[in-house]
């Protein structure tokens, strides 16, 4: 009998004891089909996954993609406000690969790279109300000028990726520049404004699922709604770090 809930595991570099880091678990799977949920934020390794089990990072997808059939359908569940790009690109590509058939549904919010994400499903639903965000590619950086120029270059490699996949799942008449226009515009999409550009379904049932992010702070254009759950008070989640809290974390994670 297959489990449903994964625990998992790591050594601790500094104490070298086996530590609980988290669990992922496959909800309602049955006659060969399964659920997934996006119902955090979208992070680079397990370590951050490990601070809320709703967040997500590319080996979470890669177990749970191993531990269910290969042509197992899979139903995936958005509630995100985003996170890491190369992180969802893999998430992506891990989803893309699956061999089932993946049905996408926008419960409340599919931001940033979320939305991305999101383009790996054969079919994409958004309900009553959810919202879908695309924007440029971000970054904290530092340096002198010729670093700077540097980074440009990085984030407009990251773009072009990004509009590429949502290329993949536009609808006939629709152009890449349409697709640059609303990503350097930071559009946040009902599932009619969705419809314009995208092969979607609306699903006419009143969503009730919040959201919260610890990127919502970063939109330029981020809906009244949504501002309300930006504060740590209320989502439960800190501010996001500094580049620099990030680095001593991660030195201190890796006992440098």
């Amino acid at each position: 009998m297959m489990k449903n809930k994964f625990q998992f595991t790591r050594r601790n570099p500094q104490t070298k004891k086996i530590e609980d880091v988290g669990f992922l678990e496959i909800k309602n799977q049955q006659d060969g089909s399964a659920e997934l949920y996006f119902y955090g934020d979208i992070v680079s390794a397990t370590w951050q996954s490990q601070w809320y089990e709703e967040d997500k990072c590319p080996q979470d997808i890669s177990d749970f993609l191993n531990q269910i059939d290969i042509n197992a359908n899979i139903t995936v569940y958005f509630n995100s406000g985003g996170g890491d790009v190369f992180a969802g690109i893999a998430i992506y590509n891990l989803l893309k690969r699956h061999k089932g058939h993946k049905t996408g549904i926008v419960d409340a919010l599919a931001a940033s790279i979320a939305s991305v994400i999101l383009m790996a499903c054969d079919e994409i639903t958004v309900m009553t109300g959810a919202q879908v965000m695309v924007h440029k590619p971000w970054c904290m950086t530092w340096g002198n000028a010729d670093d700077l120029a540097e980074t440009i270059k990085h984030l407009d490699k990251c773009q072009e990726s990004i509009v590429g996949i949502y290329l993949t799942k536009t609808k006939e008449g629709v152009t890449q520049q349409d697709i640059e226009a609303i990503v350097n515009a930071e559009t946040w999409m009902t599932g009619a404004d969705l419809q314009k550009y995208f092969d979607v379904e609306i699903e006419n049932t009143a969503s009730i699922a919040a959201c919260a992010s610890c990127y919502f702070d970063k939109y330029a254009n981020l809906p009244e709604a949504l501002k309300q759950t930006a504060s740590p008070d209320d989502s439960g989640k800190p501010k996001p770090k500094s580049e620099a809290e990030m680095l001593l974390e991660d030195l201190d994670e890796y006992g440098i």
